[in-house]
């Protein structure tokens, strides 16, 4: 049976949030140990679908709440495996730290994007291909039209930025015009 806790939120000092008890010495202990003060529940791997659900969901809601990045709701999550859940998870983690990994270096990926020598099709092709990786840019469309725009080439940049798009269809489309223009001199 799954044993299934209520969080409960460690007590902190007035002012102070989660992220300011992060120990700068060894932070991933000190998350760990905030982590474990919400009491998550445990899988033993020896419970049926049902209960094995419920702990997912259980897990899942904790880590929402704590806005969590995956990487260290992976390594954070592996405190909770037991028994033959965490044989299973010995056996099986190396696919699921290198999506991690690669999730991650995707994002960083994303944000060290420059246009370069790419075209303005290439670029965007990119661009789009790499937006899904970091999730609080394609939340919003001025962000993704700000980060768009800042990634430009310095000539094109100018020109795109003069009537400062809000939106990313707009920043694209005068990109691509910006892009013919400088093309024609």
């Amino acid at each position: 049976m799954v044993r299934v806790h209520e969080p409960e939120a460690p007590e902190l000092g007035q002012g102070s949030t989660y992220t300011d008890t992060m120990s700068a010495s060894n932070p991933m202990e000190t998350l760990l140990k905030q982590f474990q003060s919400f009491k998550p529940p445990t899988l033993q791997g020896t419970e049926n679908s049902v209960d094995c659900e419920n702990w997912l969901e259980d897990i899942e809601q904790l880590f929402e709440s704590l806005d969590y990045t995956d990487y260290r709701r992976v390594r954070l999550v592996i405190h909770q495996l037991h028994g033959l859940a965490k044989s299973w998870w010995i056996a099986s983690k190396r696919p699921f730290e290198n999506q991690v990994l690669y999730r991650k270096d995707k994002g960083a990926e994303f944000a060290s994007l420059k246009q370069g020598h790419l075209n303005i099709e290439e670029y965007v092709a990119k661009f789009t291909s790499l937006l899904k990786f970091s999730p609080h840019i394609a939340a919003s469309d001025e962000a993704q039209a700000d980060q768009f725009i800042n990634s430009l080439n310095p000539d094109v940049f100018t020109l795109v930025n003069a009537g400062r798009p809000n939106n990313f269809v707009d920043a694209l489309n005068r990109a691509k015009g910006a892009e013919a223009g400088l093309l024609r001199l």
